[in-house]
């Protein structure tokens, strides 16, 4: 009996034994799981639990006019934030907020009552109010440093600049399109967060600085721009336009110096604009040029030895092309004109003359070198693309409406860019905002040039285009001391309900020139969009072309020219167009 009670004994031991050695393997077993399979998840999930990684904004780059005046700059701010669960008096906070912010407690309040451990109260907040609702000491509230884009001219430049969102990403001009420049890297931090969310005091830790953004400096030159703004904001009242542009460019690099459109908008609070304000016009809008694009086709004939500015024609008072009759602005009897007087007048049946010796071939050829076929390539967004069909799609009569402007549009920077190859000795220029990166000096910024035409032609060309100025419809273009080379145009707005032909009564007015004529500072375009009383180029445009040129000759230094003064005995066009004809130019 001994013998059997003590190998029961040994087995119950044996038994417990092996219970307790399978327990602690358990033990083991789960541990191990848990610190080394499951641990790096668990140990995530705690500090996520007890930290929250926030992100540090970097201050976006500032920018700059040519002379290193601010268009945009950041100013510090703050953001302000709840964690909804930690607040007692919702009621009283949102009062308190309200009271300091601006808005109604209501509106606060829905966000106060969120069920989210994190809730944005306002962002970029000024440090004044920020630091007098943080003196309040809400329970739940909580500040994070930030900073808010201020545009210190408010509406100058507005379409150029264009503006950026909340999180300081850039949705329009060149705020967007430098975006990747100016925006720079955001950095990181740990704020280590007490039971009711709000981070502790010291228990916060820089994994990663931030890397602020470039500044940049532009072409623009804030008192050019200043000046585009005002005279264009006269002319469109004055003329009870619709709408209208400005671009002042250098001709010889393509430097833009100044660009207005009306209506315009202040960035600082873009939110509550129209949007149709935000259009750059001088780039995203296209038109029918009308008779400035005579100055091309006139190039294009001398470029091809056809003609020179002195050859003359026989023009008789109409011409019937492919069974449409192109007629002048204004009844004539049959003359006897050179290529100048065809400019110089402005003469529709001229033009179409000079298209013929071409060919529509050649004349498409041309067009395409000054660049009416492409994007300028101008360092903006959304630039839009004018329209000319190839000879392929012409109809029997467009070469009887293209050679003076009709049946062909552009944006006024391509015709900017066209002009310049006149008035810098033929070259095509890429227009351009971008003057330098001064925190990157080693990074050089260039701009492509291409030949247009020789030198020689350019010479002939802005000898015709100074004698319309002078002689012809351009004389209201005029600066007293430099001479003027330009080329006025008045054209019907082609209509948009997707029904062939034009508005009537509707015309875009525009002047375009340079001065001085012999060795061009600026170049200069000015168009109105609708305006009422008169529609002449001539009369509506080029009075805003001649105060602006006037300006930037005395602004830029350029001493007066050794020509001849301006002319009194210059012919203006009339200010009441004359009826009847099918051409879309009136000028």
């Amino acid at each position: 009996m001994p013998r059997k009670s003590g190998r029961k004994r040994t087995w119950r031991f044996v038994a417990l034994l092996v219970v307790f050695a399978g327990l602690l393997l358990l033990v083991v077993g789960r541990l191990t799981y848990l610190q080394v399979i499951a641990g790096p998840a668990y140990a995530r999930m705690a500090f996520e639990q007890r930290n929250r990684e926030m992100d540090i904004p970097p201050r976006r780059g500032s920018i700059y006019d040519r002379e290193g005046e601010p268009l945009a700059v950041s100013m510090e701010a703050r953001d302000i934030y709840a964690v909804p669960t930690s607040i007692k008096d919702p009621e009283g906070a949102a009062s308190a907020i309200a009271g300091i912010l601006g808005g109604t407690a209501e509106e606060y309040l829905l966000k106060l009552k969120k069920d989210s451990p994190f809730v944005y109260i306002a962002r970029k907040v000024d440090l004044e109010r920020a630091a007098a609702l943080e003196s309040l000491a809400l329970e739940g509230i909580g500040f994070q440093d930030s900073s808010r884009r201020v545009y210190p001219s408010n509406e100058l430049a507005c379409q150029v600049l264009g503006f950026v969102g909340v999180d300081d990403g850039g949705l329009d001009g060149i705020e967007k399109y430098y975006d990747e420049l100016l925006a720079g890297t955001p950095g990181k931090l740990i704020a280590e967060k007490g039971s009711r969310g709000i981070p502790i005091p010291g228990g916060v830790s820089v994994q990663e600085d931030a890397v602020n953004g470039e500044n940049i400096v532009l072409t623009i030159d804030k008192d050019i721009q200043y000046q585009a703004h005002v005279e264009l904001q006269k002319a469109v009242e004055k003329w009870k336009a619709q709408a209208g542009s400005v671009l002042i460019m250098d001709p010889d690099t393509g430097a833009i110096l100044a660009m207005a459109s009306t209506p315009s908008f202040d960035p600082n609070n873009f939110s509550k604009a129209d949007p149709q304000s935000f259009r750059n016009r001088p780039i995203v809008d296209t038109y029918e040029p009308g008779s400035t694009i005579k100055s091309l086709t006139a190039a294009a004939v001398i470029e091809e030895k056809l003609f020179t500015s002195a050859s003359m024609f026989d023009l008789p008072p109409t011409l019937k092309i492919g069974g449409r009759t192109i007629h002048e602005s204004h009844p004539r009897g049959r003359v006897q004109w050179s290529l100048t007087d065809i400019v110089t007048n402005s003469s529709n049946v001229g033009a179409v003359k000079l298209g013929i010796a071409l060919g529509e071939d050649r004349l498409y050829a041309y067009f395409a070198k000054f660049g009416l076929t492409e994007k300028t390539g101008v360092d903006f967004p959304g630039e839009a693309t004018g329209w000319l069909p190839p000879p392929s799609q012409w109809s029997a009569s467009s070469i009887g409406n293209i050679p003076f402007g009709q049946g062909v549009s552009v944006t006024p920077l391509q015709l900017a860019r066209a002009l310049a190859a006149i008035a810098n000795g033929g070259e095509l220029v890429t227009p351009h905002f971008l003057d330098s990166l001064p925190d990157s000096p080693e990074k050089s910024v260039v701009w492509p040039k291409e030949t247009a035409l020789s030198s020689k032609t350019a010479s002939d060309m802005r000898t015709v285009l100074e004698a319309v100025v002078y002689e012809g419809t351009g004389a209201a273009a005029g600066v007293n001391g430099y001479t003027v080379a330009g080329k006025t145009g008045t054209a019907q707005k082609a209509r948009t309900d997707g029904v062939a032909g034009y508005e009537a009564g509707k015309y875009i007015a525009s002047f375009s020139g340079f001065v001085p004529a012999d060795d061009p500072a600026v170049l200069i375009i000015v168009t109105l969009d609708e305006p009422s009383n008169s529609i002449f180029g001539g009369t509506v445009a080029a009075p805003t072309f001649s105060t602006l040129a006037a300006y930037c000759m005395e602004h830029l230094k350029i001493p007066p020219s050794p020509k001849k003064p301006v002319s009194s005995e210059a012919t203006v066009a009339p200010s009441v167009p004359a009826t009847g004809g099918s051409q879309s130019d009136t000028e």
